[in-house]
């Protein structure tokens, strides 16, 4: 059975940010299945996906340790007009909501329409919980419109009950592991690095305090300190963001080159990632999944290490060998002497590497969306039994 289905996403969909590439990804695995699907979400000039209509204005505010985007107050008649044409099966909500944007457009849903919410959050801080408490109550009423609800991980599962005092169904985020494998075999790897056939280590993420930028940075200069990599090892830092400037003035202290490339597009992140003999992911907190673990593993680097908070730890399934701490004196120690080991001990970097290629099929999008679909129809059926009382 095919449905008309909306994602309801109160930010942009310019960026692919991880809730954006989440319902991306998602959306056109569900198109090619035969579904309708439709994007409402906030302020977008250059959606890449078709059916998006955009329902507001958005502003720039700070929220757990990132930059991001809220919507202005959606137009009723909009939402309503939208709605009535569009006649959806499935709304699609993503969690957590603005009551401004998402949540009109709950108020005005018909009560034909199944409601489902994925909560993507995890708490980084005292203050983000208390803003997500206060947010929960105010979306209190329009909750209750939500017939089934899905988290990410375990993390967002936790934030879901803390905030909304509901309990969600974990369904893991999507990664189009074919189409990463695709683009990563489609560029000539050698090209990336000069031809230079030497140790590569890659870092992609955003260069604010929480995604560890400056962890990975001691750890290659306690590598250097220690003698611990190989001659040629060198290093890609891919992104953008606040501490992007003082981190390229750190590194240009170091014997070991580090060549920061800025934003990168989409479709050369598997490529980059492809190239790398070890991926390095330092993030310390506020993270509910680990969905770039999966991209690296996917497109063929040959070992991903990750910072070992709750997110990251969930996606990896606890894998000790892969993950590595974030805090306390001996981290520096610990990840340059755990990318030393990636590059020199070929035995041992194969066996995480096969580990972490048996997590691809879990992930996947193919496998995701089975899990979806079957949330759709308990949503559907809960909405026909209530018409039926």
């Amino acid at each position: 059975m095919s449905y008309r289905i909306a994602f309801v996403f109160d930010d942009t969909l310019d960026v692919l940010d991880g809730v954006q590439q989440h319902i991306v990804t998602l959306g056109k695995e569900l198109a090619r299945r035969g579904h309708d699907v439709h994007y409402l979400v906030g302020q977008t000039e250059h959606s890449p996906v078709p059916n998006t209509h955009v329902m507001s204005r958005n502003v720039m505010v700070s929220a757990n340790g990132n930059r991001m985007r809220i919507p202005l107050p959606a137009g009723r008649r909009l939402i309503a007009r939208t709605l009535a044409e569009g006649d959806f099966d499935i709304l699609h909500v993503q969690a957590p909501y603005s009551p401004f944007m998402a949540g009109r457009v709950l108020k005005a849903a018909s009560p034909n329409t199944g409601v489902v919410a994925t909560y993507h959050i995890a708490v980084s801080d005292p203050l983000s919980a208390i803003g997500g408490l206060a947010l929960g109550a105010i979306n209190a009423h329009t909750h209750r419109r939500i017939d089934e609800v899905i988290a990410v991980s375990d993390v967002a599962a936790r934030y879901a009950a803390l905030t909304a005092h509901t309990n969600a169904r974990v369904i893991a985020n999507p990664v189009d592991v074919a189409m990463m494998r695709d683009r990563a075999a489609a560029v000539n790897v050698g090209a990336l690095d000069g031809d230079i056939i030497a140790p590569h280590i890659v870092f992609l993420g955003r260069f604010v305090k929480r995604k560890g930028a400056d962890i990975l940075l001691d750890a290659i200069e306690y590598g250097e300190r220690h003698r611990l990599f190989p001659a040629g090892t060198h290093v890609t830092m891919a992104g953008k963001g606040p501490l992007l400037e003082e981190c390229r003035r750190r590194a240009a202290g170091f014997d070991t080159p580090v060549t920061f490339t800025g934003f990168i597009e989409e479709s050369a992140k598997p490529a980059l990632l492809r190239s790398a003999d070890v991926a390095v992911f330092p993030a310390t907190g506020g993270e509910s999944f680990g969905i770039v673990l999966l991209e690296a593993i996917a497109s063929g680097a040959k070992v991903t290490l990750a910072g070992d908070n709750p997110g990251y730890h969930s996606t990896l399934l606890g894998d000790t060998d892969a993950l590595f701490p974030v805090r306390g004196r001996e981290t520096a120690r610990i990840l340059a002497q755990r990318i030393a080991r990636a590059i020199d001990d070929a035995a041992w970097a194969k066996q995480v590497h096969r580990r972490e290629e048996l997590l691809l099929e879990r992930y996947d999008v193919r496998t995701i969306a089975d899990q979806v679909e079957q949330v759709y129809a308990q949503a559907i059926a809960k909405r026909r039994a209530g018409r039926a009382v």
